[in-house]
């Protein structure tokens, strides 16, 4: 919703191209988060690392940024896993009403 309000001007002057180069990262970074696709990523970090010379693309790059970001909660103090995980499950119940 936040990408597309006219008020916020996001993605303001965008061509289509970068429009959807846009979009598409970002996507590639939400769907990042799914856990189903946890095993994917990591045989794909070990590839990467049993490769020396490997150049990590930058698509890749931000998805592991955000997949660590979203697995670590559980290393976090208690007061503040807790917080995060109420709104974790006040998206999710969220969702489902929307769908």
């Amino acid at each position: 919703e936040v990408m597309v309000d006219s008020q916020v001007g996001l993605l303001e002057g965008l061509t289509t191209a970068e429009y959807w180069t846009f979009r598409n990262a970002v996507s590639g970074c939400i769907l990042a988060t799914d856990f189903s696709r946890h095993k994917k990523y990591c045989e794909r970090l070990a590839e990467l690392a049993a490769n020396p010379t490997a150049v990590m693309p930058k698509q890749l790059e931000m998805e592991f940024l955000i997949k660590c970001a979203d697995i670590s909660n559980i290393l976090k103090p208690f007061a503040i896993a807790r917080r995060w995980a109420i709104r974790v499950t006040d998206e999710f119940f969220l969702q489902g009403d929307v769908e």
